[in-house]
């Protein structure tokens, strides 16, 4: 299995970090003033920003129903395919200012798995639970996909490049310079939430997975992209924005190998963990 769990430029799982709390919002809001004025970047990004405060402070333990699509493609046929289904959480875990993702696999190509470690072609972690703010990293420049924009209903679109080499740029800026990273979001202009991010970047490293060892992976020389799509979702009278689907293509620019990822995430729902000490039993935790 090839997994990407931690990709440069903190980008993976903005979905957790696009969150709207509804009940938030005041009556009197900024783009209603702003209406029909020129807008500016740092103006879009300050209100995605507190997007994300708010979606750190109130958003509540959640589950929901995760459906994976993973394969591995060569010469245009497919050489390795899994479809999962799994109950995917996410709950605060330490003092309860850290998100975490869980998932039970329940079906394995339709069948229930003997047991957790599963090894599918292609495994892109991230999309949802992870709070990192892409709109914060400081390797980036950001600026609108077109000259100059207007406060109106038209969506939002915003592009995020590396920053130009210089002497004072850092050992992790230069890594995303070297990559070409390069993202899109697109931002509702009522809510200022993302609904939806496309990432790509180049020529990341993955090896060769411990347990396939005869399994040809991707060089280092390959072309990685995931799109994430967010939607307005009920939990508890208040309104997030949660990811619906995420997708991520990974092709190889010297031999003909390609990783295909696709998960889509329905029936989200609160849900809380309890205890019952009974005798002879240290706990039962029934969610």
């Amino acid at each position: 299995m090839l997994s990407l769990r931690r990709l440069p430029f903190a980008l993976l799982l903005i979905a957790a970090n696009l969150v709207f709390a509804r009940s938030a919002m005041s009556q009197n809001t900024p783009e209603q003033a702003l209406a029909g004025q020129a807008l500016t970047v740092g103006a879009v990004l300050a209100r995605v920003r507190a997007n994300v405060a708010a979606y750190t402070a109130s958003i509540p333990n959640v589950i929901c129903e995760e459906s994976v699509d993973s394969r591995r493609t060569g010469g245009g046929k497919v050489k390795d395919e899994m479809k999962i289904e799994s109950s995917f959480s996410i709950v605060r875990s330490g003092d309860g200012k850290n998100l975490r993702e869980t998932r039970v696999k329940n079906l394995v190509d339709g069948s229930k798995p003997k047991n957790q470690k599963v090894s599918p072609p292609y495994a892109f972690s991230g999309g949802i639970a992870n709070v990192i703010e892409i709109v914060n990293d400081k390797c980036s420049s950001f600026a609108f996909a077109r000259d100059g924009h207007t406060a109106g209903d038209a969506p939002i679109v915003i592009v995020a490049t590396p920053r130009a080499a210089s002497q004072d740029l850092s050992a992790n800026c230069a890594r995303e310079l070297k990559q070409s990273f390069r993202a899109k979001l697109v931002i509702d202009p009522q809510s200022f939430q993302v609904h939806h991010l496309e990432c790509s970047m180049q020529d990341i490293s993955f090896g060769l997975a411990s347990h396939l060892p005869f399994v040809p992976a991707p060089s280092t020389h390959n072309y990685l992209a995931f799109a994430v799509d967010f939607a307005p979702t009920s939990l508890g009278g208040k309104t997030f924005w949660l990811s619906q689907t995420v997708t991520s293509t990974v092709t190889d620019k010297n031999k003909p190998i390609t990783l295909e990822y696709e998960a889509h995430y329905t029936n989200y729902h609160r849900f809380a963990a309890t205890t019952t000490i009974l005798p002879d039993v240290t706990e039962v935790s029934n969610p």
